[in-house]
């Protein structure tokens, strides 16, 4: 089967991005971590996952589509208002149909709207089944999801699935226990605002090493493990108060015992 024309609308797409570069992803937080994006997407739910087996023994693990659009929602809002996609061209040959898209997304810090790099995705239009050889009616949607999802590696979803990571099983516990956390109301990111200030208030209210100890004893160590499980900067910014407050209780101590002695 030949070639087939792309369509008027996806013509004058060509035209405008031809004379409009897309912009690149950029703002205050990439520029410090240009892998902030990435680390938030990269983990994979082993639940949304599933092995196959291609013809010729290939073996791999398969990431379910509505899970992609779950947490591309999750980190940059509803399709269509925080994130998109949209069709620059497709053809059909060798009876496979191939569709070329690319990913919009909206920096959650800055707002700017950028794009990935462009990818296709191709799906046959004839399948076999049982010897019969039979229409393929979802192929082109199957080819949209094949070439959306490629796109949404480049951003770093799933790319734990892509870097192998998957065949360690010790990762795959790992990651269930992430999203086993993850499930928690307390570990929700309100519910960690909220631990984050009364561990403020707490620190603020210790007088000596005894009171931090006893503080840190009585739950707060134990729930900044879990804390950890999700978020492990936020882990490392609760944890970081600790620290100051003992500094600050040591440098106290040392000031006093400095005034006994002048005394």
């Amino acid at each position: 089967m030949g070639r087939m024309s792309k369509t008027d609308t996806v013509a004058e797409t060509e035209k405008t991005v031809s004379t409009a570069a897309p912009k690149i992803a950029g703002s205050q937080t990439a520029a410090a971590d240009p892998m902030h994006l990435w680390n938030r997407l990269k983990r994979t739910d082993p639940k949304a996952t599933k092995p196959f087996t291609r013809s010729g023994g290939f073996r791999g693990t398969q990431i379910d589509p509505t899970w992609r659009l779950m947490m591309m929602t999750e980190v940059f809002g509803p399709v269509g208002k925080g994130w998109g996609y949209e069709q620059m061209d497709w053809t059909i040959a060798e009876r496979m149909v191939f569709i070329c898209a690319r990913v919009w997304y909206l920096d959650p810090e800055t707002g700017e709207k950028c794009w990935t790099g462009p990818q296709w995705g191709g799906t046959e239009m004839v399948r076999r089944r049982n010897g019969i050889e039979a229409p393929d009616d979802e192929c082109f949607k199957m080819s949209m999801t094949d070439a959306v999802g490629k796109c949404l590696v480049q951003l770093g979803l799933a790319a734990d699935v892509h870097m192998g990571q998957f065949d360690d099983s010790k990762y795959r516990e790992e990651a269930e226990a992430f999203y086993a956390a993850k499930s928690n109301p307390d570990l929700q990111p309100a519910a960690i605002a909220a631990f984050e200030e009364e561990i403020r208030k707490r620190l603020g209210a210790c007088l000596d090493l005894d009171d931090l100890e006893e503080l840190w004893r009585t739950g707060a160590g134990t729930r900044l493990r879990e804390i950890g499980t999700v978020d492990r900067t936020a882990q490392h910014r609760i944890t970081s108060l600790f620290a100051q407050k003992k500094a600050e209780i040591l440098k106290q101590d040392d000031d006093e015992g400095g005034d006994l002695e002048a005394a």
